[in-house]
């Protein structure tokens, strides 16, 4: 499912637990009008380290764990009014025995009932009534933000059934982009126009489409294609759920998924992160929320400065391949004048890049103050919009044009190179940001990306991160 709408849902609940907080401070206060006068507690002291109840923050954090650990920033969980008191309520079970635990550790505190109970109950309703809230606005959309886009393996009565399903009752988890048939594929029960290829079309169909889920909704399947299917949409990084009456595609990994109040199997989501994925992961998401609160108005700035230049857009939202070969929306401040793709074709006689890529230091394209900010690279800042959304790492190979990469499968090196890259998110900064930039031709470029997979450390990270300032405060080799 989206990762922006977990991340909205996990906001969410760490407003919701700061509203029970300091509904629960109010009641205790109200419950106890002596304490005021023996003891001024503000609600900020509370958040900290105190001796009336777990820090305030590390509760919300601990919520926020239970909440996730339940499933519960899956939009997909949301099936049902009963299914979110239900996981709610069992959220806010794990934060009463973490307070027991908590006062049991810390022996020298007898935390009070007249604070802690009203906290979790004040907590747990409002967890709940935003909840509620939020699920019956998404039903009430006609496409609600949360839903993901599917395509449903099978053409027959069993696809046309799950597309009934889903649309009756699973609108706000995903909408159906259409149906793929199998080789062992019998007469088409949906509209001829909503049949968009076969197995052998997933991997354009992803990225032409959109693509987020596929759902094996029939039996007449062969091998072959269950096979390529599940190789296809592991390497992607596709969910893939099946119905439980077909025995369905070869996967070593299986779970269990929710649509709705339909249960179906799931082949491909389940996901081991190594230990340094996580702590990296962890490290670019803090690194950009900080330095974005930090640089917020310089960049108000330069969208105010581009949007007077010529009126037209401040933003370039162009595809890029990431991980898994999927592509993605690559945010950029627009540097060039507004037709820039048009007049591209009447420039590529004088590009002065070798292989696949395309330069031009004097590019005709490039506004005044785009050249500026070019130098800087103040145009790639919004790529930490594409860091939270998780397309994209603060380090790693460069995320290169989906039309650069036309025609790869036919070189065998280029491949080679590309697979490999491929197994890695890639980055904002890395080793051809600190080695030169845009001086690199592309044979450097598969050297170092080749170098920085073999070698990738948390450390080796740290130095590119270092490296990259000053390389940008000079502005070696921007264009």
């Amino acid at each position: 499912m989206s990762r922006g709408i977990g991340l909205s849902l996990a906001f969410l609940d760490a407003c919701c637990v700061l509203l029970g907080l300091a509904s629960g401070w109010v009641a205790w206060l109200w419950l106890a009008p002596n304490l005021q006068r023996l003891v001024q507690v503000k609600l900020w002291e509370l958040l900290l380290p105190n001796p009336w109840m777990p820090s305030g923050m590390v509760c919300i954090l601990v919520w926020l764990f239970a909440l996730r650990q339940l499933g519960l920033h899956d939009p997909g969980r949301m099936g049902s009014s009963v299914n979110i008191i239900s996981g709610v309520s069992r959220s806010a079970l794990a934060m009463a025995v973490f307070t027991i635990f908590a006062n049991f550790l810390f022996a020298e505190h007898v935390y009070p009932k007249g604070l802690v109970v009203p906290f979790l109950l004040f907590s747990w309703l409002w967890l709940a009534v935003a909840r509620l809230l939020t699920f019956r606005l998404l039903l009430r959309l006609e496409t609600p933000p949360t839903a993901a886009r599917a395509l449903i393996v099978g053409i027959g009565e069993d696809g046309a059934a799950m597309s009934e399903h889903l649309r009756r009752h699973a609108r706000h988890v995903c909408t159906v982009a259409g149906f793929l048939r199998t080789a062992a594929s019998g007469e088409a029960a949906v509209p001829a126009d909503q049949i968009l290829g076969s197995i052998d079309d997933l991997a354009a169909l992803v990225n032409a489409k959109d693509i987020g889920l596929v759902i094996l909704a029939t039996r007449q399947i062969a091998r072959p294609d269950a096979l390529k299917l599940a190789v296809q949409a592991d390497g992607m990084g596709l969910r893939v759920l099946q119905a439980p009456y077909s025995w369905g595609a070869v996967s070593p990994r299986v779970g269990f998924a929710r649509i709705g109040d339909l249960d179906l199997i799931d082949l491909v989501g389940i996901r081991y992160p190594t230990l340094g994925a996580q702590v990296k992961r962890v490290f670019d998401l803090l690194a950009v929320l900080l330095g974005g609160a930090l640089i917020l108005a310089p960049v108000l700035l330069v969208c105010l400065a581009i949007k007077l230049q010529d009126g037209g857009p401040v933003f370039y939202v162009g595809k890029r391949v990431g991980k898994g070969g999927r592509t993605f929306g690559f945010y950029k401040f627009r540097s060039m004048v507004v037709n820039a793709e048009e007049l591209k074709d009447g420039l590529r006689g004088q590009n002065e890049a070798d292989g696949r890529l395309f330069k031009i230091a004097a590019d005709p394209r490039i506004t005044r103050f785009g050249r500026f900010i070019r130098k800087y690279s103040i145009d790639e800042l919004p790529q930490l919009l594409n860091v939270l959304r998780g397309d994209m790492n603060l380090v790693g190979p460069r995320a290169l044009p989906a039309e650069d990469l036309i025609g790869i499968e036919h070189d065998p090196e280029l491949r080679y190179w590309f697979d490999q890259r491929s197994k890695v998110v890639p980055g904002i900064t890395g080793l051809w940001q600190v080695s030169g930039r845009s001086n690199l031709g592309f044979v450097d470029m598969v050297r170092l990306d080749i170098a920085y997979i073999q070698n990738w450390s948390l450390w080796l990270d740290l130095q590119i991160l270092v490296k990259t300032v000053p390389a940008v405060l000079r502005g070696r080799g921007a264009s």
